[in-house]
């Protein structure tokens, strides 16, 4: 019966995120109300509430739903670290979250995001958002750096950690710029991120055969 409910309320969940992503981008994020999106998603505003608390943490819960792929595709991207070069793989880890940030959120609807984490008098707002959208990719590339350093291909002395977010912060400037510039395509934004990481790994990366050398 526990299993059931949980599967319930997961799905009450993902109606509600998806009436309210609809609605965001129909109405923008200020007119759109908690009670317009319980409707359309055959539930009571009180339902709404309670799950989320309030509109800003439901748009912040849909930034989170954005980042969920990159923890799941992370045993993947560790072992293809044995295979592939350095510089490819942290590009496809990179390109991999852009997708499924944009799979769970539109253009538009990062706009909206945007103007709401910049204007909340919240003080909690902006860095939770942060986090949100750093932690997973950057945990992802520090990940995979640190398998290249066992394997001698990342310098031993880099800081993993580090460099894994600053890539991440490269990342999301390019990924505003997608959101504010809209004539800049999804293939524009994914090979201005591939050159700053072809970049950042030119400087800590070990040819193949050189080893620890």
């Amino acid at each position: 019966m526990t299993g059931l409910r949980e599967q319930q309320k997961a799905q009450r969940r993902r109606q509600i995120e998806v009436a309210a992503a609809e609605l965001f981008v129909e109405k923008g994020f200020a007119d759109a109300t908690i009670e317009e999106i319980a409707r359309r998603a055959m539930v009571s505003a009180p339902t709404v509430y309670n799950y989320y608390g309030t509109k800003g943490d439901l748009l912040l819960a849909l930034v989170a739903r954005g980042e969920e792929g990159i923890a799941a595709h992370m045993p993947d991207f560790e072992a293809r670290a044995a295979v592939e070069e350095p510089v490819d793989l942290v590009t496809a880890v990179i390109a991999s979250n852009v997708r499924d940030t944009l799979s769970a959120l539109s253009r538009e609807l990062w706009g909206h995001v945007v103007a709401f984490v910049a204007t909340s008098p919240d003080p909690e707002v902006a860095p939770k958002y942060l986090n949100t959208i750093a932690e997973g990719l950057a945990a992802a590339i520090e990940s995979v750096l640190r398998a290249y350093q066992a394997s001698g291909r990342v310098i031993d002395a880099v800081n993993a950690r580090e460099t894994a977010y600053m890539l991440t912060r490269l990342e999301r400037i390019h990924f505003l710029n997608f959101v504010y510039l809209k004539s800049m395509t999804l293939e524009a934004l994914e090979a201005a991120i591939a050159a700053d990481v072809a970049v950042v790994m030119a400087g800590i990366t070990r040819p193949a055969a050189s080893g620890r050398a």
